[in-house]
């Protein structure tokens, strides 16, 4: 495992995502945790999960498969970050409005709270606003989440949102906050502007969705052998925001499958790592051989000649250059 800065963290260029059908409560806790201790041991040493995942499962989940961890590491060694802001997944039919997010200081210091008693690390590392409108980064939450990374709450103050409006606001903050998290992988190069932007701003980048909800591999979406693999295909395909993804990753699966030299999985997390902006690529996981294959990424490059078929895939399907 290799490793880069995230400010003064020391973070794994892979982190293990946990949320998704990890932290669902229908799959077997003991193999969740399992997928934990092996990724620490094959040197993951940062996790990433939010408050309200998975109906609020995830975050104590970790917790517990961080317990002994943590009982025989040096914390300082550890990187544990959450999120707080959404308090339920935005329904896909409603007949009336549903409130989803709540960025009340209040709401966001008693998550905080919350948070670092679900994980059991004392503090948190990287606390990401989840969600957000521009119109919730008000004076009275930035105070509120001062004094709270004051008091030793968290460490680096995170946003995580997948608009390039908001990411460009909060470049923009002028040193509010230190790392945004940001759904970026091979389907969505056009994105290299907006994170140079904000890599210029000061802001340490971590890259999620880094293999585009599992469209970047061929047969992974909608080969039903497990439970997992259901959930993964419902919500590849129910979004309108999964479909528009998964439409984009199919011009670029050809060039990761012929790249002889590694898997489509690792291939597709070799390119975003091989962006100089790029402090960390989050992967979630529910299949151990699978955890080795992707920690297995860092150890791999590729040439030239591959980026360039990679990005010129890319730039077919997006319309720059004639196909």
């Amino acid at each position: 495992m290799k490793y880069r800065q995230i400010c003064d963290l020391t973070v794994s260029e892979v982190a293990l995502g946990c949320s998704g059908f990890w932290g669902n409560k229908r799959f077997e806790e003991r193999k969740a945790i399992r997928i934990v201790r092996e990724a620490f041991e094959l040197g993951i040493n940062y996790f990433d999960t939010g408050h309200n995942y998975c109906n609020y499962n995830a975050e104590p989940r970790l917790g517990r498969a961080l317990s002994e961890i943590v009982a025989s590491t040096d914390r300082s060694k550890l990187v544990v970050s959450t999120k707080a802001g959404t308090i339920r997944a935005r329904p896909l039919l409603s007949w009336k409005e549903v409130r989803t997010t709540d960025h009340s200081p209040e709401y966001i210091e008693r998550a905080c709270i919350q948070a670092i008693k679900n994980l059991g690390v004392g503090y948190i590392d990287i606390f990401y606003l989840h969600n957000f409108s521009k119109e919730s980064i008000t004076d009275e939450l930035l105070t509120r989440l001062q004094r709270m990374q004051r008091s030793g709450m968290f460490r680096l103050l995170g946003i995580n949102t997948h608009r390039e409006s908001q990411m460009r606001y909060a470049a923009d903050l002028n040193g509010v906050f230190d790392v945004v998290l940001i759904d970026l992988n091979v389907a969505q190069l056009d994105r290299i502007p907006i994170i140079e932007y904000m890599h210029n701003a000061g802001l340490s980048i971590v890259a999620g969705t880094v293999l585009a909800q599992g469209h970047l591999i061929t047969g992974k979406i909608g080969h039903i052998r497990r439970a997992a693999d259901l959930w993964y295909l419902a919500r590849a395909t129910l979004k309108p925001e999964s479909r528009k993804l998964a439409d984009a990753a199919r011009f670029v699966r050809p060039a990761l499958a012929s790249i002889r030299s590694m898997t489509p999985a690792q291939a597709a997390i070799a390119y975003v790592l091989s962006l100089p902006q790029v402090s960390s690529c989050v992967i979630g996981t529910t299949d151990l051989r699978n955890l080795h294959e992707v920690a297995g990424s860092t150890e791999k490059a590729l040439s030239s000649l591959e980026v360039d078929s990679i990005l010129s895939a890319f730039q077919k399907q997006s319309g720059r250059v004639s196909a």
